[in-house]
């Protein structure tokens, strides 16, 4: 193999990678939310009926796939490629990613009590509290460093 030809190799496995990993299992879970929300609004007949319903789909996966391209991103440039763009592009990026990993990090932690409240054992439940106060632990900390940032100070 060429050497000019790796790094192109590279970043098309983890464009790959990034949409079997990210991209697919966020639009099933775009599109569950979003027709759950539509149901929820009393839109159903939006969610059934067929163009509208191509439509949710349709939307979902361009919002999942936008996800994994962000995603790559994120690899191949590290946190850098999130700045890209206009300011409020930029900063319309560092908020999803916000929203997002706060989301998975709470749900994690929700998961873990809730294993651990479930009565499915002694082992179940050790682990889910260890999930559980993992998921406090990173939350805390990262809004710990967050309003540190935000403040300016370096503590």
């Amino acid at each position: 193999m060429d050497s000019t030809d790796r790094p192109m190799l590279m970043a098309t496995l983890v464009y790959i990678g990034s949409v079997l990993l990210v991209g697919l299992p966020s639009t099933i879970v775009l599109y569950m939310l979003l027709s759950d929300l539509l149901v929820a609004l009393d839109y159903d007949h939006l969610v059934t009926g067929g163009g509208s319903g191509l439509l949710l789909v349709g939307l979902s996966l361009l919002l999942g796939l936008q996800l994994a391209v962000e995603a790559a991103a994120i690899q191949l440039s590290g946190l850098e490629a999130l700045g890209r763009g206009s300011r409020r592009v930029a900063m319309a990026r560092f908020l999803i990613l916000t929203l997002g990993v706060f989301a998975v990090l709470a749900g994690a932690t929700w998961v873990g009590f809730s294993t651990a409240l479930a009565g499915f054992g002694w082992a179940a439940a050790i682990l889910g509290l260890l999930v559980g106060f993992a998921g406090v632990a990173v939350l805390y900390r990262g809004a710990s460093a967050f309003l540190a940032g935000f403040r300016g100070s370096n503590d």
